[in-house]
């Protein structure tokens, strides 16, 4: 070994699992969420078909009522709609962020 470096252990002791501190909203909330939200924001919106973001947005544009914004910096139009570069530039505060 040189005078550079050292010896590490060979066996680390494992940090124990953190416990979890949040608790996640119930059905009803979500639902109630859903209901009262009036617009979307998908960051990270792609065009290619194969990923998630395009068939959520597909899904959102053709099947509900929402107000869909798209956020991705290098995109610029997705599904014939603007494309804007951060949650920042759009043009209202979305009820809803995916």
């Amino acid at each position: 070994m040189s005078d550079l470096a050292c010896a590490l252990p060979t066996t680390a002791p494992a940090a124990p699992p953190a416990a979890r501190t949040w608790v996640g909203p119930s059905a009803a909330d979500r639902l109630a969420l859903l209901r009262r939200t009036r617009s979307i924001a998908i960051v990270g919106a792609s065009a290619n078909a194969s990923r998630a973001s395009f068939f959520v947005a597909t899904y959102l544009l053709s099947s509900t009522d929402y107000e869909v914004w798209f956020v991705n910096p290098r995109a610029s139009n997705i599904l014939g709609r603007p494309v804007y570069p951060s949650l920042a530039d759009l043009p209202g505060v979305p009820d809803l962020v995916d």
